[in-house]
Formats: C-alpha cells, sequence, structure tokens
C-alpha cells in the first residue's frame, strides 16, 4: 500500500498518511456550507462549488511524526465537527468527529505532497441546487465503505491507535476552541 506525506504551511507540524489504497478510504469532495465556512475560517476559499477535497480513513493511518503540540481543535459550534488545526500557521488539515469510538479522519487532500494514490474521486456531498436544497452523488458507496472501516477498526483494536484522541478517557488531545458565529462567514 501506498503512503503521502502531509504538512501545515509553515512546515512546523508533519507526518505520513500510511496505508493508502482506494479500497481502504474514500476520495470525495465536499461542498456543504460548513466546510466552506471552515475553509474560510482558515485562510482559504471557502468556495462551495469547489468544494474540499478529503480523503475518509481510519486514524490510525495518520502518522504525526514531528508537531503533534502544534495539533488546535476548532469547531463551528459546540457540538460540530471537530476540524484539526496546525495552531502555528493555522493550516487546516484533518476533520474527525468528537470522540474516538467510531474511527473517522477526513484529510485535507490539500495538504498531501500527492494525491495520486487515492484514486479518482468517488463521491461529491451536499452539491447546491438551484433550488436551495442539497444533493450527492455517491452518497450510498461513501456510507458503506464508512461503516466497513469502522467495523474493521473496532473490531482489531485499530481503533485506539489515533492521533486525535486519548482512547482510554475519549478526550481529544487539545481542549476545543468554538470559533465565533462570524468566523469563515462570506
Amino acid at each position: 500500500m501506498a503512503e503521502a506525506r502531509f504538512s501545515c504551511r509553515c512546515g512546523a507540524l508533519t507526518g505520513r498518511l500510511v496505508g493508502i489504497d482506494p479500497g481502504e478510504g474514500t476520495h470525495l469532495v465536499c461542498h456543504c456550507a460548513d466546510c466552506a465556512r471552515a475553509d474560510r475560517a482558515f485562510g482559504g476559499a471557502g468556495d462551495r462549488e469547489q468544494g474540499v477535497a478529503l480523503w475518509q480513513t481510519t486514524p490510525d493511518r495518520v502518522m504525526i511524526e514531528i508537531g503533534a503540540e502544534h495539533l488546535h481543535l476548532a469547531r463551528l459550534s459546540p457540538s460540530g465537527l471537530n476540524r484539526w488545526v496546525a495552531g502555528c500557521c493555522g493550516t487546516p488539515m484533518f476533520n474527525t468527529l468528537n470522540g474516538p469510538r467510531l474511527p473517522f479522519v477526513g484529510v485535507l487532500v490539500s495538504r498531501l505532497d500527492s494525491a495520486a494514490a487515492l484514486g479518482p474521486v468517488i463521491a461529491h456531498g451536499f452539491i447546491e441546487t438551484p433550488g436551495g436544497k442539497s444533493r450527492h452523488k455517491g452518497g450510498l458507496s461513501v456510507g458503506a465503505r464508512l461503516v466497513k472501516r469502522a467495523l474493521r477498526a473496532r473490531l482489531s483494536g485499530a481503533w485506539r491507535a489515533t492521533p486525535f484522541f486519548d482512547a482510554d478517557s475519549g478526550a481529544p488531545v487539545a481542549e476545543p476552541e468554538i470559533l465565533p458565529r462570524d468566523a469563515g462567514q462570506a
């Protein structure tokens, strides 16, 4: 299986994404308002039409080699998705759920040195329609793959190997910061 290196903008937080195989992850683009808002809040364009490219996998495949102390946790709301940012330079890096028991991480593809091993994008989520509703392309595949990976990680114990949470207590390794309501607003 392949691997890719990741880094924040300033290089103080670096590591590897290991075990990359199109069957072991999901390459997708999220067009939701929250991903666009988070992207803008941390200096990106936040373009919903373009979306945010993600590689969804399990946290045991994220190996932080340098700068784990720079992991900063931001949320758009108290119960929102965990958005892991390099605190040294404000680079968005990863998304997780609010605890380790459902092993899931979305790695921002823009932070990888190469996306070639990820394979093609197989899904688009939360695509805006003219009527203001959202639609999905490939959503069933995304859900099935997530459940398969999560079950395998839970049964094998791999879910405990996460750089984002203490596996025993379930607490995040950084205290969450709730971003102001206007952070990243268009």
